[in-house]
């Protein structure tokens, strides 16, 4: 394929992830509020057991094969109808061990044998599981991400929506958060192995199979990431018991699902592109920076707004059950900021065939957030929450020195990515501050939940002004640059009130960047020609 055609293909995707990020994101919004108000933090953290198992267990049963299909840049059916094999083999073993030491898992990993029923039930998720990343993986290969994001929109709708909140209305308690979990993942697996425009039949699964060492390391990785991403969830439930858990269960989902699907999308297709465009650091440095900015410019002032207002925001939307958590949506929520934009690095070094690089890192935050757990878990559940941002600011850093290095990127160039991010996050402390001391000065006693209107529109106000300002310093070059593909292509829209000045300096970014320091093309797969 071309590379306009590839890179074509790769803006298509963005759009269809984002449009299915957006729609995932309102959702999951209402499901988990209501699902929330109508169960209460023990149920919640029932239920939580069950899925740190086999969450956990899934990344072992994937084995890294998923993102092997991606990356291999030949493929034969032998070697997809192999890996199903083995995908399928491997899952039902687990699956099978699951069910039948569930009350071992429940009193002994997690000191809560009422748990043991949950986890049991969730065993068969493994084995849908396996199949899915099989077809989620053929389908990424493609770049077809509009099956992929109408099949996860959809299987939630019908999954938390529909069954989900009509058995809480029942009151099946936690067995309704079990019962949307099976209805989502099967729907979505169906959905997309149907749609897969590879066979999916297994073969054999102790034939070879070449891409299995790329995949251990990638397995390895992921396990290693889940330990720093649920590890704090695993300590909590087994010292500070079930309500805890939901507690902060709840208050992670409130800022980390929306900061998943901001990053998710993205790294659906920035592991291909990479991929596809290995030999081109030009290219890839480009597009790095583009979305480091663009990210950033979402998240920071996003999550910043939510931890200050942490109170206000949980007496809004999970009611007087939950106020416990507000302490800890504070650390969690500036948490968020940091794991958006740290995110980018893994498809980068990933795409380009260094997963090891990434492994070494991982492991290091690994042994740092074991010892932060071991001292925070048996405190507080605000310290333990504290303790995850330390360590995902560490990541974070480590993780893009190591892409910097690689790409070449210069502290320069990073800084103009970030600054804007940086400006907009101040604002998005300063100015509901600002608001919420005029609102007191004033002598308006409202109550608390409805300080987050004004303090939201003024801090929104605020934002666009600077923005409209500073669009050089807001976006950076690189986003400005992809900004102006925009206006060219809709010439109007440069000409709306207000706008005027971003379109300009677009136009300039655009030029500016049009050539990095090695003449390289502005194709974000663009490969030199070799001799």
């Amino acid at each position: 394929m071309s590379s306009t055609g590839l890179a074509s293909r790769a803006l298509r995707g963005v759009r269809w992830n984002y449009l299915g990020a957006v729609g995932r994101i309102a959702a999951t919004f209402v499901s988990q509020i209501v699902l929330a108000r109508l169960l209460g933090p023990e149920q919640f953290g029932l239920f939580g057991y069950a899925f740190l198992t086999v969450a956990l267990l899934a990344l072992v049963v994937e084995m890294g094969l998923q993102n092997a299909l991606v990356q291999v840049p030949q493929l034969d059916d032998e070697t997809v109808a192999v890996a199903c094999g083995r995908l399928l083999l491997v899952s039902g073993a687990a699956a099978t061990a699951v069910f039948f030491l569930a009350d071992t898992i429940a009193a002994h990993v997690f000191a809560a044998p009422q748990a043991a029923p949950v986890v049991r039930a969730m065993a068969p998720t493994l084995v849908v599981g396996a199949m899915n990343a099989a077809a989620t993986a053929m389908l990424s290969r493609d770049l077809e991400f509009k099956v992929i994001q109408l099949a996860a929109l959809g299987s939630y709708v019908v999954g938390y929506l529909i069954v989900g909140i009509g058995a809480a209305l029942l009151g099946m308690g936690v067995w309704s958060l079990v019962l949307a979990w099976h209805v989502q993942t099967v729907v979505a697996c169906l959905v997309m192995v149907t749609r897969s425009p590879r066979s999916l039949v297994p073969a054999a699964p102790w034939r070879a199979l070449p891409i299995a060492r790329f995949g251990g390391v990638v397995m390895v990785t992921n396990m290693v990431n889940w330990v720093i991403d649920n590890g704090p969830h695993t300590a909590i439930g087994r010292w500070l018991g079930a309500s805890s858990l939901g507690l902060y269960t709840v208050s992670s989902n409130l800022v980390k699902v929306p900061a998943d699907h901001l990053v998710r999308n993205l790294q659906t297709v920035l592991f291909p592109l990479a991929a596809r465009a290995q030999g081109n650091d030009a290219g890839i440095r480009r597009a790095y920076l583009t979305v480091l900015g663009g990210v950033g410019v979402l998240s920071f002032p996003t999550f910043t707004f939510v931890a200050f207002q942490s109170e206000a925001v949980v007496q809004l939307l999970l009611g007087a059950k939950w106020h416990a958590a507000a302490g800890v949506l504070v650390p969690l929520s500036l948490a968020m900021v940091l794991h958006a934009v740290e995110a980018m690095c893994g498809p980068i070094l990933g795409g380009r065939g260094e997963p090891r690089a990434e492994l070494r890192i991982k492991l290091m935050m690994l042994v740092l957030t074991l010892v932060v757990l071991s001292v925070t878990a048996r405190w507080s559940l605000v310290a333990v929450g504290w303790g995850v941002a330390l360590v995902f600011l560490a990541r974070w850093i480590w993780m893009n020195a190591a892409v910097c290095s690689r790409l070449g990127i210069s502290s320069a160039a990073f800084g103009q990515a970030m600054a804007g991010s940086f400006l907009l996050a101040g604002l998005s402390w300063a100015v509901p501050s600002a608001v919420g001391a005029g609102l007191a000065a004033a002598g308006l006693a409202w109550p608390l939940a409805w300080t987050l209107v004004p303090k939201a529109v003024a801090t929104a106000a605020a934002i666009a002004a600077v923005m409209l300002a500073m669009p050089q310093f807001v976006f950076g070059p690189h986003l400005l640059a992809l900004t102006n593909r925009l206006f060219e292509k809709r010439p109007a829209w440069g000409r709306a009130p207000g706008l005027g000045r971003i379109a300009a300096a677009a136009a300039r970014a655009a030029v500016d960047v049009a050539t990095d320091h090695d003449g390289a093309s502005t194709s974000w797969t663009h490969r030199p020609k070799t001799s």
